[in-house]
């Protein structure tokens, strides 16, 4: 069943500890200074939709997720021709930010028999000052790509290699190839990798977590999930039960306590699980064109919900069981239609999985002291919560209109109007977000 409303996920799960591999011999000659039981934080960056960044965007997202306390990129790269170009522009960033990035293959594209052309990979940029390293090893990633023979790669390189793959999880249960493990899946409510009505458990995280057998888990951790391809395109239409998702996620990041964390994404703009800032309309990040990503991207930022990342990663690394709230803020999200609006959507219907979501507008209130959460959607009547001091998700029903918000508290007296209104007439089956907040 889901929740709804001011009901929220009671976790019971136990804390998991897992142990670190023993140190592995690098040719590196800098290397990131680890402290025992150091938790690191890291966000999905899709290299293939940055074809045209300069290495001052690069610094300018580094500086981004570095200031929320983000420790690394995982350079996700296909087979595109301008990799190299790209892949060195973030690496100098790196280095000039103090900020660490580290190569994700993606599987989509690359096979078990090119690891002449990864280990060149490795050889090129695994050395490089802006690598994370780990155990005394560059870090490596993937997207999919079960029982790819690292080891091999490692002999060939001759870069030492801490590999955490997502593979699926009876794949770790023998192999030396994988020194860590993530999963993808376990990021949002599926089964099989299709939308289904119910809230995310953390039954797949234990599954990783049994299987790695003592060896590192990286859990992801992302605030949503909807794309709207057409078949002239990629032929992706879904949407993910993402309605409750992000604080329940970060909440059960608190509870596993994981080594690693991976927010997914940074930027892939296509599934409208970003975090990091929208680049104008013209980009390229908007991959698709006409057709693409653009049509539910578009005027739909994100931005908000780096802070309630920012207030969960310090409490991840410090092992706390609930985030500590310095400033009171309300980060507010909702889609820009209800959905049952009938669109004069030309390339696609309505995702499969959008009779799942709710027709709700949603705040996560972040609070300093106890204090009253308003919300007004269009011209329904406010609904009121009366929360104490932390972190919560409340939402209240969609109307058409304006959207307000406001806390009234002891230590703070703020109220904002969302920068979307919601409407009935839509040309795009959009079941993106628009976020935003209001703040002290």
């Amino acid at each position: 069943m889901r929740f709804h409303l001011s009901v929220f996920v009671s976790l019971t799960l136990s804390v998991l500890a897992a142990a670190l591999p023993s140190a592995l011999p690098s040719k590196r000659s800098t290397e990131l200074v680890e402290r025992a039981g150091q938790k690191y934080v890291f966000a999905h960056f899709i290299v293939g939709v940055v074809e045209t960044y300069s290495q001052s965007d690069w610094e300018a997202d580094m500086t981004l997720a570095k200031s929320i306390g983000i420790d690394a990129f995982a350079l996700n790269i296909g087979k595109d021709s301008y990799n190299d170009q790209q892949l060195g522009l973030g690496y100098a960033a790196a280095a000039k930010t103090g900020f660490k990035v580290f190569i994700s293959f993606d599987f989509a594209y690359w096979t078990a028999g090119d690891t002449n052309m990864m280990s060149s990979y490795l050889q090129k940029y695994a050395t490089l000052p802006g690598q994370f390293v780990y155990n005394s090893a560059a870090f490596v990633s993937s997207f999919v790509g079960d029982n790819f023979p690292y080891r091999q790669v490692e002999g060939q390189s001759g870069v030492k290699v801490f590999a955490c793959p997502n593979w699926q999880p009876g794949s770790f249960i023998t192999t030396t190839n994988a020194d860590c493990g993530m999963s993808w899946n376990a990021a949002w409510p599926n089964f099989n990798n299709d939308p289904i009505d119910a809230n995310l458990t953390t039954a797949l995280d234990q599954e990783y977590i049994t299987d790695l057998r003592g060896k590192p888990y990286m859990m992801p951790v992302s605030p949503w999930f909807s794309t709207h391809y057409g078949g002239d395109t990629y032929g992706k239409n879904w949407i993910f039960y993402s309605d409750w998702l992000y604080q329940t996620r970060w909440d059960q990041a608190l509870q596993l306590q994981p080594q690693f964390v991976e927010i997914l994404t940074w930027n892939d703009f296509g599934e409208s699980h970003y975090i990091g800032p929208l680049h104008g309309d013209n980009s390229p990040v908007y991959a698709g064109g006409p057709t693409g990503a653009s049509r539910w991207v578009n005027g739909m930022p994100h931005d908000a919900w780096r802070d309630v990342a920012q207030v969960y990663i310090s409490a991840f690394k410090a092992g706390a069981s609930a985030p500590t709230i310095v400033t009171d803020e309300l980060v507010y999200y909702y889609r820009p239609n209800p959905k049952g609006a009938t669109c004069s959507d030309t390339v696609d219907g309505q995702p499969t999985g959008f009779q799942y979501a709710d027709d709700l507008v949603f705040v996560i209130a972040m609070l300093k002291s106890a204090g009253t959460v308003t919300i007004t959607s269009g011209s329904n009547a406010p609904k009121t919560f009366q929360l104490s001091a932390g972190v919560h998700t409340v939402a209240a029903p969609m109307g058409v209109g304006a959207q307000k918000f406001a806390l009234a508290s002891s230590t703070a007296n703020i109220s904002g109007t969302g920068g979307l209104q919601i409407s009935n007439q839509c040309t795009v089956y959009n079941f993106n977000v628009y976020v935003g907040k209001v703040s002290s």
